[in-house]
């Protein structure tokens, strides 16, 4: 029962960072018809997806930034491949856009892996890397005036933002609290065939040959995780200072603080090509030499 009330809370939080870091960073400014019920049924289905990543991470014994960042393109994989189906658009290139991306190299490498361990670090370390996040998550809001989107000033954009990111400031605490995470569990099972399931719905609905990617990517990924995980140990832990995990606020303060200025100065900027192209490099990159990694052993 305890075991299973910490999976629980751990997918919850990790969804939660999930949220701010994937959605709410991505899109930057909020929908003007935004509800916070769709942000809760929001955050469920990252939980979800986080939930399958996690528990992935559990059997494989995976650690460290590896674990982060295989477990991120786990839940990229969950949610545009199976929850949303965006990764089958604009082939190849949505294969890694956003699932390497963005997920697996911003929110599970950068804003969870980075967050702990900048958290564990000096202080001038964490402070001067949040900025660094929350100065890309700035330069990468000058995109959106190009989609006509509605933006919000300072204050929209600190409850946006800011008040999810020390939600995720929270998540990060907590999670560095639990206890260790065991695999051989019935209930490990459950998040993973959530996830299947949306894929097999998906199937059904539009059975597309490039569908079939999916299960692919996903194994392979699960494969490298197997191959590469050292047997254990502390997920999540030591304990983080509560001062530090709240710390991880000050990264969207600085994308609200700089962003909606630069708006008012520039207008839309075309980073998205820039950014996007950088990224996915980066992300197919790590993602490609962890699986040459995991066929060398």
């Amino acid at each position: 029962m305890r075991d299973g009330l910490a999976y629980l809370v751990a997918s919850l939080c990790l969804g939660w960072i999930a949220v701010w870091a994937s959605e709410n960073m991505f899109w930057t400014t909020p929908a003007p018809d935004l509800r916070m019920v769709e942000l809760a049924v929001t955050w469920l289905v990252y939980s979800l997806a986080a939930g399958a990543a996690l528990s992935a991470v559990i059997w494989s014994g995976l650690r460290g930034w590896r674990a982060a960042f295989l477990g991120g393109a786990l839940l990229g994989f969950g949610i545009e491949g199976a929850v949303v189906g965006t990764m089958y658009d604009a082939f190849p290139l949505q294969l890694v856009w956003t699932p390497l991306a963005w997920h697996a190299l911003i929110s599970g490498l950068c804003a969870l892996g980075g967050g702990l361990a900048l958290a564990r670090g000096p202080v001038w370390g964490q402070g001067l890397g949040l900025m660094v996040l929350g100065l890309f998550g700035a330069v990468w809001g000058l995109y959106w005036p190009l989609e006509g989107k509605v933006l919000a000033g300072v204050a929209g954009l600190m409850a946006y933002l800011a008040l999810t990111g020390l939600g995720a400031g929270v998540a990060l605490g907590v999670l560095s609290r639990l206890p260790e995470l065991r695999w051989g569990r019935w209930w490990l099972w459950v998040a993973p065939g959530g996830i299947v399931a949306f894929w097999l719905v998906g199937w059904v609905l539009a059975p597309a040959p490039l569908r079939l990617l999916w299960p692919v990517m996903v194994g392979a990924t699960v494969w490298t995780m197997g191959r590469l995980g050292a047997g254990g140990g502390d997920l999540f832990g030591p304990p983080v200072a509560w001062g530090r995990a709240l710390a991880l606020v000050l990264a969207p303060v600085v994308t609200a603080l700089l962003v909606v200025p630069a708006w008012a100065q520039f207008g839309g900027v075309g980073v998205n090509v820039p950014i996007a192209w950088g990224s996915g490099l980066v992300g197919l990159g790590l993602w490609l030499w962890l699986l040459w990694r995991g066929v060398r052993g």
